[in-house]
């Protein structure tokens, strides 16, 4: 039980060293708050119609929108004043993701300073569910892996602790999962080497075969959720023809 406590600790750690750090991108753009305001919904309404909504919280700007448990994005988008002598607005962008901060500014500039696209655009090309939760019963991080290529949703960053978090998950779930079974297991009494009975049961075959399947099911299921999510934000930006340096 004591090698059990210690997995238990170290997933209690993982998990807390794990919660995202919201970074952002911010971009200044020559028009008024309302009229910033205006063209912002009309884009989020695009791209995800009924899966944000006006935070009253706005952290000190003038309008804030968070996405909904649901919307395929993560995001925080705020807008402000520049300054109190200019009537320019300052739009603040966060997000869980490095990608995803990139994503929705370039589409920001696209849509509400009509900046040219840069020379280093890249056509977006569809995903697939089926290869992308197929990935995910083998290992959740190649899920992460198959959905972060070729995708601006996903910065290098992004791809490695976010692969890298199912990995290490995985193996401290499972591992526990692993000794918690063995610590129950039945074992071969002296007599029955000595008779050359045979033994217990493999783990995977004993009673407690279901905890290391649990545990196995835990990063799947939650990662199933993710996968869905990452397919469904890219491609909706294949949808509407967006192109983005990445």
């Amino acid at each position: 039980m004591a090698s059990l406590k210690k997995f238990l600790i170290c997933l209690i750690l993982f998990l807390l060293v794990s919660v995202p750090i919201y970074s952002a991108e911010v971009l200044e753009v020559p028009l008024t708050t309302d009229d910033a305001n205006v063209k912002i919904i009309a884009i989020l309404n695009k791209l995800s119609p009924d899966g944000f909504y006006e935070d009253p919280k706005t952290g000190g700007f003038l309008k804030k929108y968070n996405d909904k448990f649901y919307s395929p994005f993560d995001y925080k988008i705020y807008i402000g004043r520049l300054s109190q002598r200019s009537t320019d607005s300052i739009i603040r962008i966060e997000s869980r993701d490095r990608g995803q901060e990139k994503v929705w500014k370039q589409i920001f500039e696209a849509e509400l300073l009509k900046n040219p696209p840069a020379e280093d655009v890249r056509k977006l090309q569809n995903k697939s569910y089926s290869l992308s939760q197929g990935f995910n019963l083998i290992q959740p991080s190649l899920s992460v892996l198959y959905n972060s290529s070729d995708s601006p949703l996903y910065s290098f960053r992004d791809s490695f602790f976010t692969s890298t978090a199912y990995l290490v998950a995985d193996l401290i779930l499972v591992g526990g999962a692993y000794i918690y079974a063995s610590d129950k297991a039945p074992r071969k009494s002296l007599w029955d080497n000595m008779l050359n009975r045979s033994g217990p049961p493999e783990l995977h075959k004993g009673p407690d075969a279901g905890a290391i399947i649990g545990a196995l099911a835990i990063t799947r299921l939650y990662r199933m959720v993710g996968s869905v999510q990452d397919t469904t934000a890219h491609n909706r930006l294949v949808e509407f023809s967006y192109s983005f340096s990445f």
